[in-house]
């Protein structure tokens, strides 16, 4: 099957040049919510310590929770938007991980947060995969290099943003909130998203779409997990845990 045509087929409705700008910020903004969330609780692991009382193995699993959560449900994920629709899921994930954020920031123990953070990571896998596909049904051809290189620069940002960000709201202790600033900053940032991507992302489906593959995607997932765990297991978690 023709992958551009697997991705712009059934498209529901056009795309004026005002709405496409609008829905590509909102993707952008979904992407860099999940790249900082990545990293951006490792400068706060001191200050969850102390209030949570939290274990080592605690604080693993509140770093590598996300990540593990994440890397089980990527692949399923961009399946079932093909199937169900790529702003649904997409405003599915966003709405779920705004909620888990928020869970996050309310955490009274340890348990709550990794129990939140996995929810999170879940979340975002639901979100990040229709990403693309949004872009490539949004935007002509001869402008998606352009996009893509914009896309590119997110993931830079991303990468380096979160522990910066992480740290600053930290050490600022906004409204006396601490190490929950980190996570309920993104309750504003998420409902802002979904009300502008209800109203301006463009819904789509893959044509021809077939049943889940289970065995498949389920053995697909599972290596993406175990390549997660492989690339989680970094000295920063632990040199900041200790």
């Amino acid at each position: 099957m023709n992958h551009s045509a697997s991705i712009t087929a059934h498209i529901s409705g056009p795309v004026t040049d005002r709405s496409r700008w609008i829905a590509l910020a909102v993707v952008m903004t979904a992407t860099l919510m999940d790249l900082v969330d990545v990293t951006i609780v490792n400068v706060a692991i001191p200050s969850i310590q102390k209030d949570l009382g939290a274990t080592y193995a605690a604080i693993q699993w509140i770093t590598e929770g996300y990540v593990l959560a994440f890397a089980a449900g990527l692949i399923t994920s961009g399946r079932l938007g093909d199937l169900y629709g790529r702003k649904r899921l997409f405003l599915l994930g966003m709405s779920g991980f705004t909620l888990a954020s928020a869970l996050c920031g309310a955490a009274a123990g340890p348990e709550m947060l990794i129990t939140a953070r996995v929810l999170q990571g879940a979340m975002a896998a639901l979100m990040v995969p229709q990403v693309l596909a949004i872009v490539h049904v949004t935007f002509p051809a001869h402008e998606r290099g352009k996009v893509f290189g914009m896309y590119g620069a997110v993931i830079g940002l991303g990468a380096i943003a979160g522990p910066v960000l992480g740290g600053v709201l930290t050490q600022w202790n906004l409204l006396g909130l601490e190490w929950r600033a980190i996570f309920l900053i993104n309750l504003p940032v998420g409902i802002a998203g979904l009300l502008l991507g209800r109203r301006y992302l463009t819904e789509s489906t893959a044509p021809h779409a077939t049943r889940l593959d289970l065995t498949g995607m389920l053995l697909a997932d599972l290596d993406s997990v175990m390549k997660a765990e492989m690339w989680s297991k970094t000295p920063t978690v632990k040199t900041a845990a200790r």
